[in-house]
């Protein structure tokens, strides 16, 4: 970017010219020691909060700029970020103090917009020590655009608050009806017969149909099932797929060593999976879409726990046999469908308004990397 032409009236400042390094004031606590401070004031290391205490030691518009960490290499989260107010601050961020008319919100979204491999002192573990941070060349518009640039980053972040705020609340929407329906205690309309205890083994049989070269190797993870070649892990699968099973559109898997941990999913593919789950294929009496919604409630995980086989987590174990004499109240199949067409319509709202926040902050990583570099200039007032 040192070498890229710039409009005339803008500069290159180093980190060190327009800032203040309050870092001689920051002081990080021992968990066991904040465990005894509870309090209303944000604790931050150099990801963002990770606990309150009941004392601060900022009070001011500040910027954390994370000093160490894998984060500075893999930025899997903002590595530099504003705090406001009563603050405490340990010692994996830098604490920066914009001098000199440097506006504050210009010079956080400039941070967080730069690579720091180049910057990166650690031998092992990446850091960003003082002395480098401070000859980081900062891209420095006139402050009238900085206050432009800053106000047109602050309103886009308001549209993805707001938009979160939603999903917030559709998300304890969810919780409610999941708390509601799945276990009775509030009944749709038009359905008034009394729910019946019946044994799981009573809803599904196991499918255990093995020998299917040819299918797709599958995955199962705690939303779903997709394609082996999908998922982000190595692929560790035996190449003798003989023993692998089958599972099918509407069958449910689930992780036999995970399930009191509630790792099943609905397919709606067609493949084979590892011999390490169980498949279950719902009888005509039962509703896949609903009993993957209620095998992930508390008290269905709490069940599959008590009937899992094994002395301690690492080697409990739910089989089919074990799965199939877990007793729960349900109604009958039309209610079951109505209930799940309910919390899957929810589900779907919500991912709308994820994809809404995706594509909000796309928009705004476009518009901060023309406005940043001098690419496009806002009108000034």
């Amino acid at each position: 970017m040192m070498n890229r032409e710039i409009p005339s009236d803008w500069s290159y400042k180093k980190l060190g010219d327009i800032v203040k390094f309050l870092d001689g004031k920051r002081k990080p606590i021992k968990e066991a020691d904040r465990q005894k401070m509870k309090g209303p004031y944000p604790y931050y290391g150099a990801s963002g909060i990770i606990d309150y205490v009941n004392d601060y030691i900022f009070d001011d518009d500040l910027i954390l700029l994370g000093e160490d960490g894998a984060n500075i290499l893999s930025r899997s989260t903002p590595l530099a970020f504003k705090i406001s107010g009563k603050t405490w601050v340990n010692n994996h961020a830098h604490v920066l103090k914009p001098i000199n008319g440097t506006v504050l919100g210009y010079l956080v979204e400039y941070l967080e917009s730069i690579r720091y491999e180049k910057y990166n002192t650690g031998p092992a573990q990446p850091k960003l020590n003082k002395a480098v941070c401070e000859t980081i060349p900062v891209l420095y518009p006139p402050i009238s655009e900085q206050l432009a640039i800053a106000k047109a980053s602050e309103t886009m972040d308001k549209a993805i608050n707001g938009n979160n705020q939603l999903i917030a609340q559709k998300e304890l929407r969810k919780k409610w009806l999941m708390q509601n329906l799945l276990t009775g205690k509030k009944r749709l309309k038009g359905f008034r017969g009394d729910w019946k205890e019946y044994q799981l083994g009573q809803m599904f049989a196991e499918r255990n149909e093995r020998n299917n070269d040819g299918f797709a190797l599958l995955s199962i993870g705690q939303n779903g099932v997709y394609p082996q070649e999908d998922s982000i892990k190595k692929d560790t699968s035996n190449s003798d797929k003989s023993k692998y099973k089958k599972i099918c559109i509407g069958d449910i898997g689930y992780n036999t060593m995970r399930m009191w941990q509630g790792r099943s999913a609905l397919s709606n593919l067609e493949g084979i999976v590892s011999p390490a789950y169980t498949i279950l294929k719902p009888r005509e009496n039962a509703d896949a879409l609903f009993f993957s919604y209620l095998f992930k409630t508390p008290k269905l995980v709490n069940l599959f726990w008590r009937n899992s086989q094994g002395l301690v987590g690492d080697t409990l174990n739910c089989k089919y046999k074990d799965f199939s004499i877990v007793k729960t109240m349900l109604p009958l199949k039309d209610e079951q469908i109505a209930i799940a067409q309910i919390l899957q319509t929810t589900d779907r709202e919500l991912d709308l308004l994820r994809a809404k926040t995706d594509k909000l902050k796309e928009q705004k990583k476009g518009m901060m990397q023309v406005l940043l570099s001098g690419k496009k200039r806002l009108k000034i007032n």
